[in-house]
């Protein structure tokens, strides 16, 4: 929407002056002045659905919007009398010329952050590996990573190049200090220092697979109290919901305890579904506080209400409301509490007459966390966005969210600010292009102190069998930036807090020499695919299928995992059929995995990424990928242009032997 469009409904407004006397004036009874009536209403709901809401205070577009959707009723309903269309018309009008301008403001944010953090290449360690993430607002070509074991340097460079990511392996234990320069024509600017300390693996730590089916799971709704962790399953009862109380002293040993919620705990619980929320311990209050997505059973959604309940631990739930909060939709939800205790729902929401989930809002809550008092601010205003969630890291809070994609995967993104009130940062994407076949989902916190261990539990609602439901990765902030990546797999333990990314060996194909057998378009070069950023990639304009790529690793590797980003577009994700090939010398070639068979799930529902982990670890210099073809789920044809945005070829170097 653009300022024209609200010009034009003032000038409308100011000429249906005269229309609204005229209306006025007019006998209280059926006949022709009540249609005239229904018209004028009618349009000037028209004119009001076009005021952009981004330009004005939430409370007068709010007052606004709830004004159209009384005048919107009114001009739809037969039964409205002269009087009733008079009043709805009026308030409309009276709402619109209260419009107030709202005060945009750009949020003042650092223009560079690097971000520092530890992981292993095996199950014992140590964790003296050091991924290394970086962001910048502005554009640069070229950046400089820099390490020293002291805060004071000297400094040597360990990176040169024009990716976003590196990484610093097999470090002896201690302290290391990172910084990043980042440069254009225009003139060069630096991160600030990130400090990290290599340790020894910890013993009897769980693992949980992002490849695999979990055994074991995080549990995201699992709240501890006292020595207690506390779990509340749901169950289906026809149209409604049972709800049951689990107990464990250990998160292993389960014991049913009695149901909390059923119909009878509230009327509208005789037909019921219930979807995203949060569930945490109010220890001010001894009560446990629950606030979820409510909608009637079925595949409807078109009430976007919210339930609220709390619950003394080991008692059933009183439901304090099922309803929309300020006359708003609300659909995705979580609760984030500030530092103080405050607390705050965030959720997609909307007001009727839009779409479902148009703009995340920020409401904050009353003391006990049972209502809201207030809306704090929107984010993302008609950006149709989901899956909404705030965690704060030193002076800065950051809004996580995915797009409205469906169930297919799509990028996940986030702002930053230093206030919930705003102004918030451009939107930032986060991951790759896919969230790793995924969609940004709840975020755990380990830890009861800084520094926070923050876990991205991204939703996996597409998948081949025997798959990952979840895909689990710790997120790490720098100065408003953040990030996350993909590993295989992760070592962990609730109790202690602990949760150790673990990748299949080193990286060894980025920056590596790369061919295609189609040359990419300019810009979109093949070095694109190989060079640790997963905003760039490579393309062709030929469209050539079955196209192949690939990279020389310098010298012979053993070969453990392939992780390839591919092309998806929204509204038409296809799945891809591919091989994947090795070699020592570049001349004879060995299949290492063979991804063609499109009666096999894992290939025919995995979408945007995939990571093959070689069943038998491989030899070889060479790595090839063979892409046959892309098939698109609403669309026998394949229009795609032959895309690759990162192949990421992860084992060891062999070691030479002397004779």
């Amino acid at each position: 929407m653009n300022r024209s469009i609200y010009h034009q409904a003032v000038v409308f407004v100011c000429m249906l002056f005269v229309t609204c006397f005229a209306i006025g004036t007019q006998a209280a009874e059926p006949g022709a002045g009540d249609e005239q009536a229904r018209q004028k209403v009618n349009e000037l709901v028209e004119q009001a659905r076009q005021v952009p809401e981004h330009e004005y205070t939430i409370r007068s577009w709010n007052d606004m919007r709830s004004a159209l959707n009384t005048a919107r009723e009114a001009g739809r309903s037969d039964d409205a009398s002269l009087a009733e269309l008079r009043e709805a018309f009026n308030e409309l009008k009276r709402s619109m010329s209260g419009l107030e301008k709202r005060e945009l403001q750009q949020a003042q944010l650092p223009e560079i952050g690097l971000s520092a953090s530890l992981f292993a290449t095996s199950d014992r360690g140590p964790i003296n590996n050091v991924a290394l993430q970086w962001a910048t607002s502005g554009h640069y070509e070229k950046f400089e990573v820099y390490r020293a074991s002291q805060d004071s340097g000297p400094f040597e460079k360990i990176y040169e190049g024009a990716g976003r990511s590196c990484n610093d392996y097999a470090l002896a234990e201690g302290t290391y200090y990172y910084r990043l320069k980042a440069s254009s024509k225009d003139g060069s600017v630096e991160s600030s220092v990130e400090s990290i300390t290599t340790r020894q693996m910890p013993t009897g730590l769980s693992r949980i697979s992002n490849e695999s089916a979990n055994e074991k799971r995080l549990r995201e709704q699992t709240i501890k109290v006292g020595d207690t962790y506390y779990e509340y399953r749901r169950e289906r009862d026809g149209t409604s919901l049972i709800v049951t109380q689990w107990t464990s002293p250990d998160l292993e040993h389960w014991t049913q305890g009695p149901v909390v919620m059923d119909r009878n705990s509230h009327p509208d619980m005789a037909d019921v579904k219930f979807e995203a929320g949060t569930q945490f311990y109010d220890a001010k209050h001894d009560k446990i506080v629950w606030w979820c997505h409510w909608e009637l059973s079925g595949p409807r959604y078109g009430h976007g209400r919210a339930m609220v309940a709390t619950a003394t631990p080991g008692q059933p739930f009183t439901i304090h409301h099922i309803y929309n909060p300020f006359d708003v939709q609300v659909r995705d939800m979580s609760i984030f509490r500030d530092e103080d205790g405050q607390g705050y729902l965030v959720a997609a929401s909307n007001v009727l007459g839009q779409g479902a989930n148009a703009t995340l809002y920020i409401f904050k809550m009353n003391d006990d966390y049972t209502d809201v008092t207030e809306i704090v601010a929107k984010v993302m205003e008609g950006g149709y966005r989901e899956a909404p969630h705030i965690v704060k890291h030193g002076e800065f809070y950051y809004f996580f969210f995915s797009q409205a994609a469906g169930w297919y995967p799509s990028r996940g993104g986030y702002v930053s600010s230093r206030s919930l009130y705003g102004p918030w940062s451009e939107p930032r994407s986060i991951g790759n292009n896919s969230t790793f076949s995924s969609q940004s989902g709840p975020i755990i916190e380990f830890g009861d102190s800084e520094p926070y261990v923050r876990v991205m539990a991204a939703n996996r609602w597409i998948r081949g069998d025997s798959t990952s439901r979840k895909v689990i990765m710790p997120v790490r902030f720098a100065d408003g930036f953040a990030f996350f990546d993909y590993v295989p797999y992760l070592l962990y333990d609730v109790a202690r807090k602990e949760i150790v990314p673990v990748e299949l060996g080193q990286l060894l194909s980025q920056d590596q020499p790369a061919e295609a057998s189609i040359p990419g378009s300019l810009g979109n070069e093949v070095a694109k695919a190989f060079d640790g950023d997963y905003d760039t990639f490579f393309r062709s304009d030929r469209k050539d299928w079955p196209f192949e790529i690939g990279v020389d690793l310098g010298s012979p590797c053993v070969i453990k995992n392939v992780q390839t980003s591919w092309y998806i577009h929204k509204g038409s994700e296809g799945y891809y059929t591919y091989t994947i090939d090795g070699s020592l010398d570049g001349k004879m070639w060995t299949t290492l995995l063979d991804r063609t068979d499109t009666d096999n799930t894992i290939v025919s529902k995995t979408y945007g990424f995939t990571s093959d982990v070689l069943e038998k670890p491989a030899e070889a210099r060479y790595v090839r990928l063979t892409v046959h073809g892309a098939h698109l789920h609403n669309n026998p044809n394949n229009w795609y242009s032959p895309t690759i945005y990162e192949m990421k070829v992860y084992g060891e170097k062999r070691i030479a032997t002397r004779r």
